[in-house]
């Protein structure tokens, strides 16, 4: 099934000092990304980790996408 925008939000996630933060929101996994990284140049005291993809309406994710594996998408 196709995805439809505004279906999902994706969030990019990241650590400061050890403490899980969000560095990005985003209706597409690209857009996420780009501020994630774009939050990362200006703060480097926070590491970009991953996004969560996470169904409009819901408290849980449905994907957890590691930055590791973003250079394959």
């Amino acid at each position: 099934m196709e995805e439809k925008l505004g279906d999902y939000i994706y969030m990019g996630m990241g650590l400061v000092d050890k403490h899980r933060v969000c560095i990005s929101v985003g209706y597409n996994l690209d857009y996420a990304i780009k501020k994630a990284e774009q939050f990362v140049e200006k703060a480097p005291n926070v590491e970009f980790t991953h996004v969560n993809k996470i169904k409009v309406g819901e408290t849980t994710r449905t994907e957890k996408i590691m930055v590791k594996d973003l250079t394959t998408i």
